[in-house]
């Protein structure tokens, strides 16, 4: 699979958005009506998802208390909550193929979805998502039906790409990870540490 996106957690959507923008980024809201995300699109790789909520607080609290696969897989949600804003996550991306062996390797210990989302053009895009129960596992997610991606685009800033993404994670969890990616773009390094991620213009964000 290789690197689908990158959660950035806000805890003002809007406010994260001015400030992306701010940055010279070009950036468009998840949906229309009372969106939760926001998106960083770029032509080719991954993008950057701007994320403010996930499930609605009470549901939240209620499925990350319950002691099993799915919910263990939610209380990665409750971290990001409770945490500061900035990166938060990696998404592996792939086709319907990867996703499912994928799911069969962690033995389908953990939470699946298939949302569907209309975006600020019209789109209907449909995806399938797999949390891993270990919340501190990257994620995993199908292509959209569609894709939302600019062609040949660059942001006002001049960044044109993602070129590396730096993710931390313990050595079980990079264990786990092996074979799982080798874009180039995906960069494991040892826990503690923080996130990066680093555009082909050479700024970064942290």
């Amino acid at each position: 699979m290789r690197t689908g996106h990158v959660i950035y957690w806000a805890q003002d959507l809007d406010a994260a958005v001015r400030d992306f923008r701010k940055r010279g980024f070009a950036v468009e809201y998840g949906s229309a009506r009372r969106p939760i995300n926001a998106l960083v699109y770029f032509s080719e790789g991954p993008y950057l998802e701007l994320l403010a909520r996930t499930l609605p607080t009470p549901l939240l609290r209620l499925a990350s208390a319950l002691p099993t696969a799915s919910g263990r897989a939610t209380r990665r949600f409750t971290s990001w909550e409770r945490g500061p804003e900035g990166l938060r996550a990696v998404c592996l991306e792939g086709g319907d193929a990867e996703f499912d062996e994928v799911v069969e390797r962690f033995g389908a210990r953990g939470l699946r979805v298939a949302p569907t989302r209309v975006d600020t053009h019209g789109r209907r895009l449909h995806y399938r998502v797999f949390f891993p129960e270990d919340p501190e596992m990257p994620f995993f997610m199908t292509r959209f039906s569609q894709d939302p991606r600019p062609r040949d685009f660059t942001h006002p800033n001049g960044a044109r790409a993602i070129a590396r993404v730096e993710a931390p994670l313990s050595d079980g969890a990079r264990v786990r990870m092996a074979g799982l990616c080798d874009d180039g773009v995906l960069a494991i390094q040892r826990a503690p540490g923080a996130m990066r991620v680093i555009f082909d213009d050479g700024t970064e964000l942290v």
